[in-house]
């Protein structure tokens, strides 16, 4: 049997996701530079997260015509990976799969690798994404009666409307994506809770045009880089959808998914964290970084926060105030948890 030759080959780091994302755009370059054949060294790799899965998973499928080899990747994250569907759909050579048995069901502590195509599938992912955000916070039974006067039980009451904030995220991401001619761009969500540090991370990578393609013509982006258009992105109201807009995008936002995550993840001892061109942001720090050449053309954002602080998040509190009173513009659902 021949011997692997790994003269030409991607040396992956140590990590890859939010806590190291300087590394993960680094290997993104690298890989989408390379010429005919794709071949990683994963013998270093040792953490990879919703924001790596994401990144990795949306930037092969944009290189799919071209063979991917992944050497030396460790029973245990090949393990993890299958669980959360990242070789779903996607031929890599090289990682042995042979062994992967039956899975249950974790919907309270994570949501496996999921492809948003149509603005149909937000609300259903972003259900599903609240409840692995939030998993069993309370003693209350998600199956629990209604309230008479809510039509809510306790553990929707909080968990919807950090759905709704999320829903507005997915939609927002899914329509600007798909701007600027990348009319088949599609969004890549996961999302992980790690009961030891009790941290939640979420992941939501489009591959589509960036946030200063989308943003370039609007009368409040006074910095035409991609570091002023994500700034310009985290604030409310910026990059809504409503009116002639919303017919022309096929769907209507009000333009705070992103601000109102971002707000929801400082409330609970979080962050956020957003790439987009040659540019990231991190309200932790609430720093902006160059780094040489673009880093990722769509736009990339990690959310993480701690679990314990969710219920006592007031999404009505956070919400931007809106002079044109587009209050009386949201859905009935999401009026029902003010």
């Amino acid at each position: 049997m021949p011997g692997i030759s790994l003269d030409e080959a991607i040396e992956l780091p140590w990590g890859l996701g939010t806590e190291f994302p300087e590394e993960l755009f680094r290997v993104c370059q690298l890989i989408r530079s390379a010429k005919d054949e794709i071949v990683l060294d994963a013998s270093g790799l040792q953490f990879i997260d919703p924001l790596g899965m994401a990144t990795l998973r949306s930037l092969f499928e944009q290189l799919a015509f071209k063979s991917i080899t992944m050497h030396f990747l460790s029973s245990a994250l090949t393990s993890y990976l299958a669980r959360m569907d990242f070789f779903k759909d996607l031929d890599i050579e090289g990682v042995d799969l042979s062994r992967i048995g039956n899975r249950h069901d974790r919907g309270a502590s994570l949501f496996e690798l999921t492809k948003v195509t149509e603005h149909r599938q937000a609300e259903t992912v972003a259900s599903k994404l609240a409840v692995a955000l939030s998993g069993r916070l309370t003693h209350s039974d998600p199956n629990a009666p209604v309230r008479d006067d809510t039509g809510r039980n306790e553990f929707a009451s909080y968990c919807g409307p950090i759905e709704y904030a999320l829903k507005e995220l997915l939609e927002n991401s899914l329509t600007h994506a798909r701007r600027e001619g990348h009319g088949t761009a599609a969004v890549w969500v996961a999302c992980q809770f790690y009961p030891r540090k009790d941290l939640v991370r979420l992941a939501i990578v489009d591959n589509g045009c960036g946030f200063l393609a989308t943003l370039r013509p609007h009368p409040e982006l006074f910095d035409k880089t991609h570091r002023g258009a994500i700034e310009a992105a985290l604030r409310p109201r910026i990059s809504c959808n409503r009116g002639a807009m919303a017919k022309v995008f096929g769907s209507e936002n009000q333009g705070i998914g992103l601000t109102t995550t971002a707000k929801i993840a400082e409330f609970a001892d979080g962050s956020v964290l957003v790439a987009s061109g040659d540019a990231m942001h991190h309200t932790g720090t609430k720093t902006s970084t160059i780094i040489g050449g673009n880093i990722w053309d769509g736009v990339s954002v990690s959310f993480q926060c701690k679990r314990r602080r969710l219920p006592e998040v007031s999404i009505a509190d956070l919400l931007p105030a809106d002079p044109a009173n587009a209050v009386e513009q949201l859905d009935d659902d999401f009026l029902q948890f003010r």
